[in-house]
């Protein structure tokens, strides 16, 4: 799916505050500033990583669009961040109190 038709998949989704599309321009694998729609609870995981891992969200990223396929960044950068939320509860990382378990059913 292209740009255009990840953000009306974004925007039907039921509307909490923490569902809502939120655009921020992120650096590209190019290193071109590109626009990414995530819901916000999805930029807050991204704020919480950064505080309390040091980790470069940047880079990542970046490698996250090199591997994106016919996928958009928005898209793609979704896919990563929830495996890398399931990855942590896996692992029994620190994980932020502020979403959900994304690997227990009974709170989807």
């Amino acid at each position: 799916m292209d740009q255009y038709e990840f953000e009306k998949y974004l925007a039907s989704q039921p509307q909490t505050p923490s569902a809502q599309p939120v655009g921020r321009f992120v650096k590209n694998a190019f290193d071109m500033d590109e626009r990414v729609v995530l819901p916000a609870i999805y930029w807050r995981y991204v704020d919480w990583v950064i505080e309390t891992h040091d980790e470069n969200m940047e880079a990542w990223i970046k490698r996250c669009d090199e591997y994106r396929e016919d996928k958009t960044l928005s898209e793609n950068l979704m896919d990563w961040l929830y495996w890398d939320m399931c990855d942590r509860v896996k692992r029994d990382d620190p994980f932020p109190d502020f979403m959900h378990n994304p690997l227990d059913e009974n709170e989807v």
